[in-house]
């Protein structure tokens, strides 16, 4: 069985994860073997989403914001059967649509905790989405503003926040608006493997945008903890890089330690097995 966490005590333990100097990793999981093994690496807190489930079934992690199934039922479902009954001592968090019409916010963020699961973040997200469409999302109720209201009544239950944002206006909205523990720059959908979006960002182009949130996160609420997420953070190489051109405590990564590495040992292995030869 899962060990039920407190907020104090998820925080306790990533604030002494920076004390001592070492990074703070969180993970995306999309099956109980994936997280298995992410707590067997000393994850630090791991996460579940719609979009990393139907990545597990071979779809890119965008399919997760597109209407293909109900995103918090699908993410419910999966992390209460697969993922709490493998999971002994490693913090979960959940992401949550907040713009659901079929769901009391609150409730379902009780269900959450009935389970097991002590964290939130706020994903599927309009913060993804830009141009009329975002503008026809946000006048028709589908806005980054229930987002920030769900944070906020997590956090008042007694759940950890996460919170993401992908640009300085929105930083610095759900900074102000959510006060979130955790803070993560979502700086793009993770390039490489088979479904990667190979956009032109380097690893110094990911690292500088992350540097302007994280100062402008840390002007809003000194002591967040400041972790980013995507892009060039495709690899424990580029994150090390990120590391050292930033300030913040950690990364979370979802493709780079889940699709891309299963993507390549399973290629390598059934490859080998593929060319075995009769006698």
């Amino acid at each position: 069985m899962a060990r039920r966490f407190t907020r104090e005590a998820v925080l306790e333990g990533l604030r002494k994860e920076i004390q001592a100097g070492h990074a703070l990793f969180m993970a995306s999981c999309g099956s109980g073997i994936v997280a298995k093994f992410l707590e067997r690496a000393g994850c630090d807190m791991a996460g579940v989403y719609n979009a990393v489930k139907l990545r597990s079934y071979g779809a890119g992690s965008m399919m997760g914001m597109w209407p293909v199934s109900d995103a918090n039922g699908l993410m419910f479902e999966y992390a209460s059967r697969e993922i709490m009954p493998v999971v002994r001592d490693m913090p979960i968090m959940a992401g949550v649509n907040a713009n659901d019409p079929t769901r009391e916010i609150p409730h379902f963020l009780g269900e959450l905790m009935r389970i097991g699961i002590i964290g939130v973040n706020n994903f599927p997200t309009v913060g993804l989405i830009d141009g009329n469409f975002r503008n026809v999302l946000e006048h028709t109720g589908i806005t980054y503003d229930n987002e920030i209201e769900m944070l906020k009544t997590a956090k008042e239950m007694g759940m950890v926040t996460v919170a993401y944002a992908f640009n300085m206006s929105e930083t610095e909205r759900i900074v102000k608006g959510a006060d979130p523990d955790v803070f993560i720059f979502h700086a793009g959908t993770t390039i490489g493997g088979s479904i990667g979006y190979d956009h032109p960002d380097t690893v110094e182009d990911t690292a500088a945008r992350t540097q302007e949130m994280y100062d402008t996160a840390r002007k809003i609420k000194k002591d967040i903890i400041l972790l980013t997420h995507g892009a060039a953070l495709s690899d424990p190489q580029n994150g090390q890089k990120i590391l050292d051109l930033t300030d913040g405590h950690g990364l979370q990564t979802g493709s780079a330690t889940e699709r891309i590495p299963l993507e390549d040992a399973i290629l390598n292995v059934a490859s080998a097995f593929k060319n075995l030869k009769v006698k």
